[in-house]
């Protein structure tokens, strides 16, 4: 049956294709001049060519001089706007209509790297803990003006209208609607009516200098899912009074970018559609569409909230990311074809966190549009590749996709290597998913799979293979520690795995990385008696590593649970039922041990590599066995292996 996911949607002035909407997300990808380059453009058109109704850009500054991350877009006069203009006609030219979301960065401005303390309704301490400055009354009208202003450049630029930024207690008119963070003592603080003064404002001059016939997407917290926030019944109260003053539609969000990083991006642990209830509350007062986001990373869900009449649109983020091609594979009923995303956030928060640009795991293309392209190579090659888990699948289906004859061999019963035990934790069962995805690929391109077949040098010579992929991944290794027996040592994939039972007792887990703290929270999860668990980690940080998003509601179940977690925490030694550890300076020794547990990493294994070098002239090692790692490098590796195997 035909969903309405699919039916034009008309916002004001504006109609579009379908009822989706590509999310506003900050990659990493801006240029220092404001405008959309080439890694922009790419990315952006291939969704639009995927069949995304309507593209939301991310953060576009109403001031050059305040930038939000790093690189922000802007318009910097009229050769900008000619340049957006040229984009957009691209973006038109393949039947997607595309918007900016417009802010002021205001508090979370990275302005104060330069000298110049980031600006917000009151003084508090930002995202990036530094101190605000409270604007004056006197300033509050230049700020109106750019708005205004941008408004207007998106217009003659093309755009199809603009999205106004007013969520999570976030940027400048966030910062201002939120009683958590407006603390003014002037007609712009007090009365929800005067925290949401500014936002009126800004929304008059927009239609003043536009016109109604320029649509207006307010994206809002349906709440701010604290006692000291702006409430659903507060949203509410205020959506006639912004459809007054022009707002055509509602996006709505929720939670706080501070306190509840993860409610704004749900990664593990959150419902789908957290957003979904706020959306339909307000849906039913609003007399404009109200469309929403939040962890909306399926299709058949997003056809359900269109197909139940609870929003207008939804707004699809990291699906989008992790397959270009969301909503035509869902249109079309290929859903097994989609690239899943599995709220990770491993690519796209994490590899920002570390300076880098965003990335996906089970799409590495993202970002690298042109240059990472899986397409037939000129001479198909015989390709053997070593090893099922994420690494060797994604090698598979890539090599095949780039035109060349594979067999995998795994010597295991099943495919999945690491990914088997990974999706074993509490709150990890999302990532299944990819696994699902890359043996449905692999049996639709009718690759040669071949379970329970250890390979070696001589089946695959016998074979006679021109490329050999080796994706053999990695062991758990053990600390340097004195009195540990390799022979009875318990690593944490035996406990995952429940090859050794973990019921009760006082069990010590060596390692707080994530391995470690999904261990603890396994052990309590499937206690079967009083059960004490403490966790030790050499480094001064628990969880170091993880995703914030995954992080900030992990460190909190932890703590729930008791789990005694020492970081700045060396193993010295083990006997019997003591370990000897070392803690700021000092030794203890923690006694009366029923079971240590060693989350101490991995190591590569790849045993066949010496040998099939010398055998072969084509050899890649990737993944765990090339150098322990996440499955981002894995499946990056095996991409860009079938890309130079190509060459």
């Amino acid at each position: 049956m035909a969903s309405k996911l699919f039916d034009e949607l008309k916002i004001g002035s504006m109609t579009m294709r379908n009822a989706t909407f590509m999310a506003p997300m900050s990659l990493g990808y801006e240029s220092p001049d404001g405008t959309v380059n080439e890694t922009l453009q790419e990315y952006w058109l291939a969704r639009a060519r995927g069949g995304v109704g309507c593209i939301i850009t991310d953060a576009l500054s109403v001031d050059p001089a305040v930038p939000y991350l790093g690189n922000t877009l802007c318009f910097r006069g009229e050769e900008s706007i000619r340049k957006y203009g040229e984009f957009v006609d691209k973006i038109h030219r393949e039947g997607a209509k595309i918007i900016p979301q417009v802010t002021h960065p205001g508090p979370e401005s990275i302005s104060a790297f330069y000298g110049v303390p980031p600006v917000a309704s009151s003084v508090y301490l930002n995202s990036m803990g530094q101190k605000t400055r409270a604007l004056a009354v006197e300033e509050l009208p230049e700020i109106v003006n750019k708005y205004a202003q941008t408004a207007w450049n998106a217009k003659q630029a093309g755009f199809d209208g603009i999205e106004l930024h007013c969520a999570h207690a976030y940027m400048l008119l966030g910062s201002f609607l939120s009683p958590m963070r407006n603390k003014r003592l002037d007609d712009y603080g007090g009365s929800l009516d005067n925290r949401a003064r500014l936002l009126l404002e800004v929304l008059d001059a927009i239609k003043a200098a536009c016109g109604d016939d320029f649509p207006v997407i307010l994206r809002m917290s349906g709440t701010e899912r604290s006692d000291q926030g702006n409430t659903l019944e507060d949203m509410k109260y205020l959506v006639p009074i912004l459809e007054e003053h022009g707002v055509d539609a509602f996006e709505i969000s929720g939670g706080t970018q501070y306190e509840a990083c993860n409610k704004i991006i749900a990664c593990h642990g959150e419902e789908r559609g957290l957003n979904v209830p706020q959306a339909e509350a307000i849906k039913a007062v609003a007399k404009v569409p109200v469309i929403v986001v939040g962890k909306i990373n399926e299709p058949e869900y997003a056809k359900y909230l269109m197909d139940s009449g609870k929003v207008d649109g939804v707004v699809i983020g990291r699906a989008l990311l992790s397959d270009a091609e969301f909503v035509k594979k869902a249109q079309e009923g290929r859903n097994s074809e989609i690239a899943p995303c599995t709220a990770c956030a491993i690519g796209c928060v994490g590899e920002q966190s570390k300076r880098h640009p965003a990335s996906c795991v089970i799409n590495p293309a993202l970002g690298r549009e042109t240059s990472l392209v899986l397409k037939p190579c000129g001479r198909s090659k015989k390709v053997a590749v070593v090893g099922g888990g994420i690494g060797g699948a994604a090698a598979a289906r890539a090599f095949t996709l780039c035109g060349h004859k594979v067999t995998l061999f795994e010597k295991e019963e099943v495919l999945g290597g690491q990914m088997r035990l990974a999706c074993v934790p509490p709150h990890k069962q999302e990532i299944s998913k990819w696994m699902v995805y890359l043996t449905d690929e692999m049996n639709r391109l009718n690759v040669d799979v071949r379970l329970k077949t250890a390979a070696d040098v001589e089946l695959l010579k016998a074979e006679g293979f021109d490329v050999v992929v080796l994706a053999t991944g990695a062991r758990p290794a053990l600390p340097p520690a004195e009195g540990i027996d390799p022979a009875k040592a318990v690593d944490a994939w035996q406990v995952i795995s429940q090859e050794v039972p973990v019921l009760a007792g006082n069990v010590l887990v060596v390692g707080g990385g994530m391995v470690g703290c999904e261990v603890c929270e396994l052990l309590i999860h499937q206690s079967r008696g009083p059960m004490k668990v403490t966790m030790i980690e050499m480094l001064d940080d628990i969880g170091a590593g993880m995703v914030v998003n995954n992080k900030v509601p992990a460190m909190k179940r932890l703590a729930a649970l008791g789990i005694r977690m020492m970081p700045g925490t060396k193993l010295i030694s083990v006997t019997g039922d003591s370990a000897v550890v070392e803690c700021a300076g000092q030794t203890m020794t923690l006694d009366h041990l029923t079971q240590i547990i060693y989350a101490c990493g991995s190591k590569s294994d790849n045993p066949l590599y010496e040998d099939v070098k010398e055998a072969f002239e084509e050899v890649y090692l990737i993944g765990d066995a090339n150098a322990p790692a996440q499955a981002l490098e894995a499946v990056r590796g095996a991409w860009e292996a079938a890309v130079e195997a190509g060459k």
